[in-house]
């Protein structure tokens, strides 16, 4: 299974939680969580069919392009939302 870390402001939390998901694509990684957990981290990182424009997703450090990328065995996933603001 493949470890997602995602930050506190994903998933309500006050702090960045880890969670094992299986799956062997970003897409299925997130339909698995969102069958256990419920669906607000998909919701909050896919948007038709794609990842949302200013989240960025990693696999083993490497960025992926779209849900369909390949997520081996074991893998360490990030979600993270882009920063904005400031001057």
């Amino acid at each position: 299974m493949a470890t997602i870390k995602l930050p506190a402001v994903l998933v309500g939390g006050s702090s960045t939680s880890e969670v094992e998901v299986a799956g062997e694509t970003v897409r299925e990684l997130f339909e698995n969580h969102a069958d256990e957990h419920g669906p607000e981290l998909r919701d909050s990182v896919v948007e038709d069919g794609e990842i949302k424009e200013f989240i960025n997703v990693y696999v083993e450090g490497t960025p992926v392009d779209g849900l369909d990328a390949d997520v081996p065995d074991d893998a360490q996933v990030r979600v993270i939302p882009a920063a904005s603001g400031g001057r």
